[in-house]
């Protein structure tokens, strides 16, 4: 039983070692392809391969020239940002911005002729078409939203200017994920006068036209605090995902702005997951330091072994869809309000007369002799429409003038249509002009009305 035993802790141990390797402190790693990956110190480089589920160590060599003393400085591999460029060269930037440096034959170098910007800390450092660009980043007090790029002639950082809408307060700690021709900008701080606010918005940035564009409102899966950014792991993942998640958590984000899709995943395996780690093909790499703090241990999990999918959403609410729905609802009501119009345009309306009341729409309004007589005239009359003198006839009086007459014919339409139309909302006897003689008044029924006596 204790050889048994011993058998065990033996096949565990073995196990153990191949994911868990010691290295020196403060290095830096750097995915090379999906497949193997570096690990750079102040004296050296060791080479990584993943080969069945296990981490081997390929090599390490001591750097053929002596690291730049700006590097030495730094006491650690691990404050400097990395790039690796398709063509699988690799580069180093100081933090802030400025100085370069480029590894080679074995051997760092520094390569630029500029000094230490110290404008763009937390900047974004990448790769993209060969050339080398910084975005963003913070300095002397307060973010912003620079895009510089390496000029391989000069050795100089060359200013680039863009368009469009760019983050006006800057850059600050953020997330990016670069897919083909989009940097995809999200789930950072704005630095203004030493304060930080957290933007809550999806940017996308062009590198072809190099124009800025504001996607939308961000997910409320990241409407969290700079106390609580500085215990997230944030790791690009391939070339189209990114990985984002806190400390001590037992869920992580996968990232996906091209498909505006943020999947959260649990796995208790990658609880302890730490800062500088990198994913390599499906696994994620990163160190942490031994218990007596004098060497480093590299780890590796697997992202799918275990992991459970929780929940997918939208990663914003994209401002370009939201104006497609906006349009497409307005157009939707304005075709509502045309129709309607139309059909309240072209709905005829019963009404009913009797001797002291006209009835119709669930209404009923009173109506006086003088009311009925003009309605019946009109119901009754060809196409529901008489000339003025019917009316004027019906009106007159000889004691009164000629002109009295017309005005207390004229009253009593008028006082019949308020009435008509504070009841039912529509006016009843309509004003025009004949057809052959254009000088002589008629009087119609309004068409909309169909009038029956009952």
């Amino acid at each position: 039983m204790k050889r048994l035993a011993l058998i065990f802790f033996f096949l565990a141990f073995s196990i153990n070692l191949n994911s868990q390797i010691e290295m020196p402190k403060g290095q830096l790693l750097v995915a090379k392809d999906s497949l193997s990956f570096y690990s750079f110190d102040l004296n050296g480089v060791a080479s990584f391969i993943i080969e069945n589920d296990s981490v081997k160590r390929r090599s390490y060599k001591e750097y053929s020239k002596t690291t730049p003393k700006e590097i030495i400085n730094l006491e650690s591999m691990s404050r400097l940002k990395s790039v690796i460029t398709p063509k699988g060269e690799v580069y180093f930037l100081y933090p802030g911005g400025g100085l370069l440096f480029h590894y080679e034959n074995n051997a760092i170098e520094r390569i630029d002729n500029s000094f230490p910007h110290r404008n763009q800390f937390s900047g974004h450092f990448f790769s993209y078409k060969d050339d080398l660009f910084l975005l963003g980043g913070y300095g002397y007090w307060r973010s912003n939203s620079l895009l510089t790029k390496f000029n391989f002639t000069s050795k100089e950082w060359d200013f680039v200017e863009t368009f469009g809408n760019a983050p006006r307060l800057g850059i600050n700690s953020g997330s990016f994920v670069l897919d083909n021709d989009i940097l995809y900008v999200f789930d950072f701080y704005q630095k203004v006068e030493d304060v930080d606010k957290k933007n809550d918005d999806l940017f996308e940035f062009d590198l072809k036209t190099l124009k800025w564009t504001q996607k939308g409102v961000l997910n409320k899966l990241f409407y969290d605090d700079i106390q609580r950014k500085t215990f997230q792991v944030n790791i690009p993942y391939g070339t189209k995902k990114y990985l984002h998640k806190y400390f001590n958590s037992d869920e992580f984000l996968i990232i996906e702005p091209s498909k505006n899709l943020v999947s959260t995943y649990s796995n208790p395996n990658l609880n302890i997951v730490r800062e500088k780690a990198i994913i390599v093909g499906s696994k994620i790499i990163y160190s942490q330091l031994s218990g007596d703090r004098s060497f480093e241990i590299l780890i590796m999990k697997d992202l799918n072994n275990d992991s459970v999918l929780i929940d997918e959403a939208y990663l914003s609410n994209d401002f370009d869809l939201f104006l497609t729905y906006f349009v497409g609802v307005g157009v939707f009501c304005l075709l509502l309000i045309i129709f309607t119009i139309l059909k309240f345009k072209n709905d005829t309306f019963y009404f009913f007369l009797n001797t002291e009341t006209v009835n119709g729409l669930n209404k009923s309004l009173k109506i006086s002799s003088d009311d009925k007589f003009m309605l019946e005239l009109l119901s009754n009359a060809n196409n529901n429409q008489i000339d003025n003198v019917y009316f004027l006839n019906y009106f007159k009086d000889n004691s009164l003038s000629n002109d009295a007459n017309i005005k207390r014919k004229n009253k009593a339409i008028a006082d019949l249509n308020t009435k008509f139309l504070e009841k039912f909302g529509l006016n009843i006897i309509e004003k025009a002009s004949s057809k052959t003689d254009s000088r002589q008044v008629i009087y119609k029924l309004n068409p909309k009305v169909i009038l029956k006596s009952s």
